[in-house]
């Protein structure tokens, strides 16, 4: 195999992006065949990263705890549908009757909304990992209804290991999944000899020419620290983990899980609607560039980083980076993997720029309120606007996206019974037809008190308090509980807006939002105030749009 053409894309990528550094490494059939550091692991001492060079591995630790998890629901431990917890020894928060199985934890449709787990500098800071799952683990929707994105679920499979087998988490996939893959650069906690070879990790606040800022060591949430983001490795190490996943579940002649329990694994669990994209059980299992693709990314403060496969290829790339600058970049792994494996981008001039004939059809918006897309048309070109994307039809509801961070992706179009279209799915995300609803408001509703509402947020559950003093006077609790008066704020006819900015509790200002700037949009409707909430920060990719209702109290 040649790795010209991808040492070019991947210097390319990094060098416009002013990244620090990356190791990449590609898996072909039952051996990794190409390896190489690009960069520095730190830039400060000017050290280069190597193939060797360990990183943060973030969410890329998913897989590897669920392969554990799974060898021991082949000793008969548990089935993929018990409920979560007949198990844990505790009950997940809800006021669902029906409750979360484990198979829901691992497709990421527990009911449970995203969260992310606070930063500390000590270890001794951060609860156990039980403490920390008991009062994280809430739900928000029945289990099933939808997907999103869920860590707390993978804090939990740390619980479940150790409930099976009396081991922490970490010792138990030390035992029977790093060492049996010969993965003796990884670990969930840092010796000398691997902080020796750890590297650095950066920040910014955006494009390359904003300015990096180191970031020092940390601990991820728990003790011991949180499994849905622990692993350290290199992409030597994680070469390994995909060989076994390309080969039934066995690396050099080992089995590390069984034929059956890999492909169960891999199947597609959870679509996303009708199409042939959504959730493996942890892998994101998506068409792109016409074969099925099985991937992971992951990013914390200072490392992102991101592995792909594609099984019928039997072809996989592993690549970890020290860098994240807030805007949501990933490696762009898919398009390295394609390139890997010699093929060229699925492009057809002459369906590309060309208007389908069910265009009419087709443009509009889709998404719910705060969170959406629109199709149009632009000099002939079908594109996704939000997202800078153009699509390429290549059957019946079926496109490729080009451009965007869903370069080479399958996006399918969904009917109604009548032939309209009813919503868009594309990778694991669902797109209705957005129909805007007629806003319902009471002007007659008075305004000035106090009102009370919860909202959940990435950081966690909140209590808000509104105090509203007149037409142009207004304060609001931040998630400290501490009262901020608006900078801009109205609350007349029913209506209530308003900007109010605050700092993030101390455990979580690790994550890079110096600074939240909340836009508060509410209507008073049947006594209530409702509305949304707008969280943006100096990260540009930072906005997080949640609902809320408040009562007068």
């Amino acid at each position: 195999m040649e790795f010209e053409e991808l040492e070019r894309f991947i210097e390319a990528e990094l060098e416009c992006r002013k990244h620090p550094g990356s190791s990449v490494a590609v898996v072909k059939g039952d051996e990794m065949v190409w390896a190489k550091g690009f960069g520095y692991a730190n830039l400060e001492a000017k050290k280069p990263a190597t193939p060797d060079t360990i990183y943060r591995c973030a969410s890329v630790t998913k897989p590897v705890i669920t392969v554990a998890l799974l060898q021991l629901m082949e000793k008969g431990k548990f089935t993929l549908d018990d409920k979560v917890e007949e198990h844990l020894g505790f009950e997940i928060k809800s006021p669902y009757e029906e409750r979360p199985t484990i198979r829901d934890l691992l497709t990421h449709r527990t009911g449970m909304p995203t969260r992310v787990p606070p930063i500390f500098k000590n270890l001794e800071e951060a609860p156990t990992l039980r403490e920390y799952v008991e009062e994280a683990a809430r739900a928000v929707r029945p289990p099933g209804e939808r997907w999103e994105y869920c860590n707390t679920a993978y804090a939990m499979l740390g619980l479940l290991i150790e409930a099976f087998t009396g081991q922490p988490y970490t010792e138990h996939v030390v035992e029977n999944v790093l060492k049996p893959l010969e993965m003796n650069s990884s670990g969930f906690e840092l010796t000398p000899e691997m902080e020796g070879r750890l590297a650095t990790g950066y920040v910014r606040w955006g494009g390359p020419d904003q300015p990096l800022k180191r970031v020092d060591h940390y601990y991820l949430g728990t003790r011991p620290e949180d499994p849905a983001g622990s692993l350290y490795s290199t992409v030597v190490d994680l070469s390994h983990f995909v060989i076994m996943q390309l080969n039934g579940g066995v690396y050099r002649g080992r089995s590390i899980l069984g034929e059956e329990t890999l492909e169960e694994m891999q199947r597609l669990q959870a679509p996303a609607g009708a199409s042939r994209s959504g959730m493996a059980l942890t892998w994101f299992r998506s068409i792109h560039d016409g074969h099925v693709m099985l991937a992971h990314t992951g990013g914390m403060p200072g490392y992102t980083n991101h592995v792909a496969l594609y099984p019928e290829l039997q072809i996989g790339i592993c690549w970890l980076s020290n860098l994240n600058d807030g805007t949501g970049w990933r490696p762009p792994a898919p398009t390295a993997l394609r390139i890997a494996a010699g093929e060229a981008a699925p492009f057809n001039p002459e369906r590309v720029q060309r208007v389908p004939e069910e265009w009419r059809k087709l443009v509009g918006l889709y998404g719910e309120r705060g969170k959406t897309i629109r199709l149009t048309v632009r000099n002939g070109y079908l594109i996704i606007e939000n997202l800078g994307a153009y699509l390429e039809k290549v059957g019946e509801g079926r496109y490729i996206v080009h451009g965007s961070s869903y370069d080479g992706y399958e996006l399918t179009v969904e009917y109604d019974e009548e032939g309209n279209v009813k919503q868009l799915d594309l990778w694991v995300y669902e797109y209705p037809r957005y129909v805007e609803e007629p806003l319902k408001v009471d002007e007659e509703t008075p305004l000035r008190g106090h009102w009370r509402g919860e909202y959940h947020h990435p950081y966690g559950f909140y209590q808000l308090d509104l105090i509203i003093g007149g037409a142009k006077r207004g304060m609001a609790t931040d998630m400290d509980g501490r009262l901020t008066p608006f900078e801009d704020f109205t609350a007349e006819r029913g209506r209530v807006r308003g900007v109010y900015r605050f700092r993030p509790p101390k455990a979580y200002r690790g994550w890079m939002a110096e600074e939240f700037r909340v836009e508060v949009d509410l209507h008073a409707w049947e006594g209530r105030l409702q509305g949304l909430l707008r969280f943006t920060s100096k990260r540009p990719g930072d906005l997080w749009i949640v609902p809320i209702t408040l009562e007068r109290i």
